[in-house]
């Protein structure tokens, strides 16, 4: 960049202040973490800064009916569940009934019961009966990465005109410009997380950007 500033901030002096500052002690999502923890899921829920982005976004977007692909044991849920408000309703899918169960009992010690609706099964299953409830304000996808690119076309038919797409990792884990991958699995990730995003930002009813993240936040909001 001409400017000669980089794309991220590299200082940890800096993410140690920003982390200290806006990212005061959060009861009901530590004790969501620990149970978490305690029922042995795994250790790939966001981060707190990256979940803070993601409330804030909901927020900003002013979102009332929410939709989240991969709820996981549902920190991320309790994050944009608190940024609907009253009245507002969360969609929130999960794949496996054990970490939905975990997700229930977070959801129900935030308080959280009456905004989130919970979906288990196979997310494009559940997104196809969705359909019927949108068009939504707020999308976030943080589940498999191999279904990214059908999330975004899912998103593209379902989000409101001014409604904001999420969707986190889409940096592939360091791996999204990595041409040879040895790990087959890995590798289909970072081909779908490249699919994603040039789906995203190359289609005309988005307007998008990427956030540096540890992980990489896309962020579009529909335009038209």
């Amino acid at each position: 960049m001409s400017s000669g500033k980089t794309y991220a901030n590299t200082d940890l002096r800096i993410a140690d202040y920003v982390e200290s500052l806006f990212l005061p002690v959060d009861t009901i999502l530590e004790a969501a973490k620990q149970r978490c923890r305690d029922a042995s899921l795994p250790d790939i829920s966001v981060n707190d800064m990256d979940g803070l982005h993601v409330e804030i976004l909901a927020l900003a977007a002013g979102a009332k009916k929410a939709v989240e692909i991969g709820t996981l044991g549902g920190i991320s849920g309790i994050r944009i569940a608190r940024a609907l408000g009253e009245g507002g309703v969360l969609h929130t899918c999960e794949l496996h009934e054990r970490h939905a169960a975990v997700a229930r009992a977070n959801f129900e010690a935030a308080g959280l019961n009456d905004r989130i609706k919970l979906h288990v099964g196979p997310a494009l299953a559940s997104l196809e009966t969705l359909s019927a409830e949108g068009p939504f304000d707020f999308i976030f996808v943080d589940a498999d990465k191999t279904g990214y690119p059908a999330y975004a076309q899912w998103a593209a038919s379902n989000l409101r005109v001014g409604g904001t797409l999420v969707a986190d990792n889409t940096f592939a884990w360091g791996l999204v410009l990595q041409e040879r991958i040895d790990n087959p699995d890995m590798a289909a990730a970072a081909k779908a997380i490249r699919t994603f995003n040039s789906y995203i930002t190359s289609h005309p009813d988005f307007r998008a950007t990427q956030l540096p993240t540890g992980e990489g936040l896309t962020v579009a909001v529909r335009t038209r």
